[in-house]
């Protein structure tokens, strides 16, 4: 029997927040229950299976109302998502983001307004860290590994394992990226 996709990757998403939090498989179903970031990436996996004229926009307004996280649908996200406080999350319709994110509350992955080129959203590598109110707009490119600071507006490429501060975002330091870019980048 096949295992269906949105299965492996909500798996993956728990995996990785019981790990964080030294949580054994026995208490990981409680998190579901309890724990708003991992009842939206739960909804966010669904809602990634369903069809997309009925099902899919329900459990966006669904994820929306119970966790204050919205997935536009289209949006691709990899394996091992976490979300400690989706309040006020926002991924746009053509964002991307690789393996082991996480992403922090009121956080903004969406275009840039003002461009004359069309939606384009940003794509994030593989263990990108995005902070509290930070926004994300237009066709920018997060390497692997790097860090986006509270409230950083990130509107230029930041180079894998770096660490990116401020309105309008400079890099601050760069770092040894952990892992090389692996699903979606």
């Amino acid at each position: 029997m096949r295992v269906p996709q949105w299965t492996v990757l909500f798996l993956a998403d728990l995996r990785a927040v019981t790990e964080q939090e030294r949580i054994g498989p026995g208490r990981a179903t409680w998190l579901v229950a309890t724990r708003p970031g991992v009842l939206a990436t739960l909804l966010l996996r669904l809602q990634g299976a369903a069809d997309q004229r009925v099902g899919a926009p329900l459990l966006r307004a669904l994820n929306h109302l119970l966790t204050g996280a919205d997935f536009v649908p289209g949006a691709r996200i990899g394996p091992g998502l976490r979300l400690e406080h989706p309040n006020g999350l926002v991924v746009g319709a053509h964002a991307v983001v690789g393996a082991n994110a996480s992403l922090c509350q009121r956080v903004t992955l969406g275009e840039r307004l003002g461009d004359n080129r069309g939606p384009e959203h940003p794509v994030l590598g593989d263990n990108v860290f995005v902070g509290a109110g930070a926004a994300v707009l237009g066709p920018v490119r997060v390497g692997c590994g790097a860090r986006i600071g509270a409230g950083a507006v990130v509107l230029h490429d930041v180079p894998a394992g770096a660490v990116a501060v401020g309105n309008p975002a400079e890099i601050a330091r760069r770092r040894t990226p952990r892992s090389r870019p692996r699903s979606l980048v």
